[in-house]
């Protein structure tokens, strides 16, 4: 039965799973989360169980996952390669929400899944690393090599996690800027045992066939399936990613 104060659309669906806390018992049963109104202003790593969070953004992101993976195969066929640029940082933290840190800008939830070379069978426990630019175009850290050599306070809009036993993943994030003559972009590495290891770059849609496009000498053929039609969703960017690896 459906939570009688759950929202009507999938975009908020996914963000609540990602701000409901446990109740207390005036919530209710130890299942039931409290309403929105009690945890709006609560930070999430305050208050999520980031086990369950994940388990619940999956779970509520894969009708929209199915609705992409549908729609993006088989003619895209694998998922290109890109560059990935000078700011990769290994071993960024685990966790489905890169902006800990909570840096200003729109919000942006994003989910998909991880296909093998058929485009059809979905790859379990691959890791997925994503890392973006600021609002203000900025990496943090602006700079490269092991996660061990920067602080924690420098490291945001970067992390990773493992895909479930149906292949899908999430993150929630802010859009990030644009800098120099780069479109609007997500890096992404993206592995698993028995397949090629994949590194590339995600765009927006709404700037394909842009000047901007024209004028961004990176990455020049990119499939359609790598241009992300993301949607609004009461101010949250919402988009889908699926990604299909060769096999090794």
């Amino acid at each position: 039965m459906a939570r009688p104060d759950a929202p009507p659309t999938l975009g908020q669906r996914i963000a609540l799973c990602c701000t409901w806390r446990r109740a207390p018992p005036a919530c209710g049963s130890k299942r039931r989360p409290c309403g929105l109104e009690h945890v709006v202003e609560a930070r999430f790593r305050m208050h999520v169980d980031m086990k369950d969070a994940r388990r619940r953004l999956l779970r509520h992101a894969g009708a929209l996952g199915m609705l992409a993976s549908s729609s993006a195969w088989p003619h895209c066929g694998p998922t290109g390669s890109a560059t990935e640029g000078p700011f990769y940082v290994a071993h960024a933290p685990q966790g489905i929400d890169l902006n800990p840190a909570r840096m200003p800008g729109r919000p942006m939830r994003i989910a998909g899944t991880v296909f093998r070379e058929d485009g059809l069978t979905p790859v379990a426990g691959a890791r997925v690393e994503v890392w973006h630019a600021d609002d203000g175009g900025s990496y943090h850290p602006n700079g490269s090599g092991d996660i061990a050599r920067y602080r924690r306070s420098d490291i945001n809009l970067r992390g990773e996690t493992t895909t479930d036993s149906a292949g899908r993943y999430a993150f929630t994030s802010i859009v990030p800027g644009h800098y120099g003559d780069r479109r609007r972009h997500i890096h992404w590495k993206v592995s698993a045992p028995g397949q090629q290891a994949l590194t590339t770059q995600s765009y927006w849609l709404d700037e394909r066939g842009t000047d901007r496009e024209r004028r961004d000498s990176t990455d020049r053929h990119v499939e359609a399936c790598r241009w992300i039609a993301f949607r609004d969703e009461q101010g949250t960017a919402v988009g889908v990613f699926d990604v299909v690896l060769r096999n090794a």
